[in-house]
C-alpha cells in the first residue's frame, strides 16, 4: 500500500514539474496547461496522496499556471500597445 502511494504521490509531483517545464517554452504552453491542469486534480482529488505528497504537487501545479499567465500577459500587453500589429490601421 505505501509502495502505491508513493508511486502516485510521484506522478503527481512529476506532472507538475513537466507542466512548468512545458510552460517555460511558449510553444508548448497548451500542453504544459493541460499537464498542469491534471497535476492540480491529482493533488487535490486523489485519496491515495498524504498531505506530504500532495504540497508539492499542489505548488508545482500553481507555479506552473503563474508561469503561463506571466506568458500570456507579456504576448497579450505588446498587441494592446501596438495595435498595428493585428493589421488595425485605426
Amino acid at each position: 500500500m505505501e509502495q502505491q502511494r508513493t508511486a502516485s504521490g510521484s506522478a503527481a509531483w512529476g506532472l507538475g514539474l513537466a507542466a512548468c517545464m512545458c510552460n517555460l517554452m511558449i510553444i508548448l504552453l497548451p500542453v504544459g496547461l493541460i499537464l498542469g491542469l491534471i497535476a492540480l486534480c491529482r493533488g487535490l482529488f486523489s485519496r491515495r496522496l498524504d498531505r506530504s505528497a500532495k504540497v508539492p504537487a499542489l505548488a508545482l501545479a500553481g507555479v506552473s499556471f503563474l508561469i503561463a499567465f506571466i506568458w500570456t500577459a507579456t504576448v497579450v500587453s505588446v498587441f494592446v500597445i501596438d495595435p498595428t500589429l493585428l493589421g488595425k490601421n485605426n
